[in-house]
């Protein structure tokens, strides 16, 4: 059973190089109200929310978005993920209605980072510049994504969420800021592992030079943590007023006291002083230029009015804000309605293509009316949202993933954290236990280890990149597995670089290194690699080959044999190749796959004879009715190919834009695709399954692994 926990939390302001006693604005930690939505009782939240414009941004109005992001939280049920996406998206829309009436150059970006703790779970979302830090004895753990910096609060319709998730410990410090990482070293953070935050914050702000905001907080058994504040239902219209935020567009004012004008023009003030503020300026200016053309052609206008009569200016005023203001209302009235109408027009036609469906018996035939509910849908959503929208289009989205044999997977990371902020994972190799990832933006090979949890990296694991690898190699082109002894004495990895350079490593032992011998030819371009009983096969598209290397005491030596006897099929647009027992199989950047099969004889008269079978008109086929064989993998030109051993023995193509995972039987047989139930922030870059038939994906800085369930 989970054990449940509650933070210490301790605001952050730091300026100057200084700690500040003023609480930072935007930044919240809260518990859920007396009435929160179905599943948030238990959630504590905690905000921390910056603005960036040209121009200044009032404190108020930054507080006043965090707690509408908070009151959008706890009044969303359902998942938590579901209702930080709300958060953000609460946030995204007050921000960009306000940016609709300023210039280019004076617009609001927001950067939110918001922690929700559940038990002893915690969930991070971060839109704009942000990041999450946790520190534990021993281990020091960055959140942070790149993409979703890049793309801040106020400036699109949907706003772009990266979610993470852990499970925290007594005593982990965590710290959310939507400062720009990094801002503390690693040493300096291990430093303040199992201080209290209060203590710990003298640590960091000596060792920053950087202004920022942000929330600390250390991790303590539910009763031992300082209350928090409860989250109220709903922040009121005089608390919104004394922050100095805008109300909401198209709310009607209400004169505190009825008859009293000077009640009145207050409401008006609050109600329109932020407009007023705008077009200020330019109606003095035209003001001036009417009053003085009107003094020209009307020269009694401008001399002083009797008194109880309007002046010229009050009339010219008048006749040029009456319009404004009838069109500010218009507008308003839009907004409120008109979008309003639009939306459930537009909501209506989906709702009608989802009954069309569901009067059709065949899925396939079905597959033209859920597209057309997902096209209204995507126009609904151009208007509002709502709660009955977004269960209709889980309801399609469903729908469509049986149509197509799409499996929605619970991608989990494989380490907390990623294996660094600046990393990228381009090429992975899995076992049973282990993980060996190639970082190609540090040039580092990294190996994380099955804890039971998950996976922990080896702070240990020496090899490319660690202090003890003196031999530098090129750019890596593949990884693969080497079963036991191998070249180390025991399971480890090959990785083998454009010039041939090969590198053994292996948990617990020195690396080893060693060169594959060029062929005769030379080598055109190393392009993947395979191993499979001890032998290396290379495949090089350039020189049309592939070549097989035995190993001698696990090391991958000697002159290489030619795969192929008589017929050499034309291997110059082959990006990358899989070994079975009986098989070879090259996949082509077409999406064409060729099934080679070599059989050697001996001969009467001693020797052998070595024959190469190969059949290129491979075909793809589909079960389901209206779909034809295609030559080529349909759907999207791959990028790579794993090939699974028995029991079930399949093949899995990294395809498309999207970087799609295909999964097809020995037979070409479609079985289905696997995607990500929460969409990743960055294109998928490597592929591998390992046993026993899990899928690993590389996506940025992070591994991601799940079991593919059918």
């Amino acid at each position: 059973m989970p054990q449940h926990f509650e933070a210490d939390v301790l605001l952050l302001h730091i300026a100057a190089g200084a700690s500040r006693s003023t609480p930072p604005p935007g930044n919240l930690a809260q518990t859920a109200p007396r009435r929160a939505a179905r599943g948030r009782g238990e959630d504590l939240i905690f905000v921390t929310l910056d603005l960036k414009s040209t121009t200044p941004v009032s404190p108020g109005h930054t507080d006043q978005l965090a707690r509408l992001a908070v009151e959008a939280f706890y009044g969303t049920p359902g998942s938590v993920t579901a209702a930080l996406r709300e958060a953000a998206v609460a946030v995204n829309d007050r921000l960009l209605s306000g940016n609709q009436n300023l210039e280019p150059s004076e617009t609001v970006e927001g950067s939110l980072v918001i922690g929700v703790l559940r038990s002893n779970d915690l969930y991070v979302a971060q839109s704009g510049m942000g990041q999450a830090l946790i520190v534990r004895p021993g281990q020091i753990g960055r959140l942070v994504s790149t993409e979703a910096a890049q793309r801040p609060l106020g400036l699109t319709v949907a706003p772009h969420v990266r979610f993470h998730h852990l499970e925290v410990s007594p005593g982990d410090l965590i710290i959310l800021t939507t400062a720009k990482p990094p801002l503390w070293s690693d040493p300096t953070l291990a430093g303040v592992a199992g201080l209290d935050p209060a203590r710990a914050l003298d640590t960091l702000v000596s060792a920053t030079s950087q202004d920022m905001t942000g929330i600390m907080m250390r991790m303590v058994p539910r009763g031992e943590a300082a209350q928090l504040p409860s989250a109220p239902a709903r922040a009121s219209r005089a608390e919104l007023e004394a922050a100095g935020a805008p109300p909401r567009a198209g709310r009607r004012a209400r004169p505190e006291t009825p008859g009293k004008a000077s009640r009145a023009a207050a409401v008006i003030t609050r109600v329109f002083g932020g407009a007023w503020e705008l077009i200020r300026p330019p109606l003095t200016a035209a003001g001036d230029s009417v009053m003085r053309l009107v003094s020209r052609l009307a020269p009694g206008l401008a001399e002083p009015s009797r008194v109880g009569s309007f002046t010229p200016g009050v009339l010219i005023g008048t006749a040029v804000a009456v319009p404004l203001i009838i069109v500010v209302i218009a507008s308003v009235v839009y907004m409120r309605r008109g979008r309003s109408e639009q939306f459930r027009a537009n909501l209506t036609q989906a709702q009608a293509a989802v009954v069309a469906a569901q009067f059709k018996a065949s899925g396939e035939d079905t597959r033209p009316d859920w597209e057309r509910a997902l096209y209204w849908l995507d126009q609904a959503a151009t208007y509002g949202s709502s709660a009955e929208a977004e269960a209709l289009r889980q309801q399609v989205n469903e729908a469509l993933d049986r149509v197509n044999l799409i499996i929605r997977l619970d991608f989990q990371p494989a380490v907390s954290g990623g294996f660094g902020a600046t990393a990228h994972i381009a090429k992975i190799a899995a076992s049973a236990t282990d993980i060996y990832a190639y970082d190609d933006a540090d040039q580092v090979i990294w190996h994380a280890w099955a804890t039971g949890r998950g996976y922990e990296i080896d702070r240990e694991f020496e090899c490319m990149g660690s202090a003890t690898s003196g031999t530098a190699l090129a750019k890596i082109v593949d990884l693969v597995i080497q079963p036991a002894p191998g070249a180390l004495g025991s399971e480890g990895m090959v990785a083998v670089d454009e010039t041939g350079r090969l590198l053994y490593c292996a948990a617990g032992s020195h690396p080893a290194f060693g060169n594959l011998t060029a062929p005769d030819i030379g080598w055109g371009r190393i392009q993947a690699v395979d191993e499979m009983n001890e032998r290396l096969y290379v495949l090089d598209p350039v020189g049309n080959a592939i070549w097989v290397y035995d190993a001698s005491d696990g090391l991958f030596s000697g002159n290489p044999s030619f795969y192929f006897a008589e017929a050499v099929p034309r291997l110059k647009d082959a990006i990358d190749l899989a070994v079975t027992q009986d098989d070879m199989l090259v996949l082509y950047q077409d999406g064409r796959l060729d099934r080679c099969r070599r059989s050697v004889e001996n001969l009467p008269t001693g020797g052998t004879k070595i024959g190469v079978e190969c059949d290129p008109d491979q075909r793809f086929t589909d079960d389901r009715p209206g779909y034809e064989p295609s030559a080529t993998l349909p759907g999207a030109p791959p990028i790579s190919m794993v090939y699974t051993p028995p029991p079930e023995p399949s093949l899995f193509f990294l395809a498309g834009e999207d970087r799609t995972v295909f999964h097809y039987s020995m037979r070409l047989v479609y079985q289905g695709q696997y995607k990500s139930n929460d969409p990743f922030e960055a294109p998928i870059s490597a592929m591998t399954v390992g046993p026993p038939k899990d899928l690993y994906l590389a996506v940025g800085s992070q591994v991601y692994y799940a079991q593919p369930v059918r």
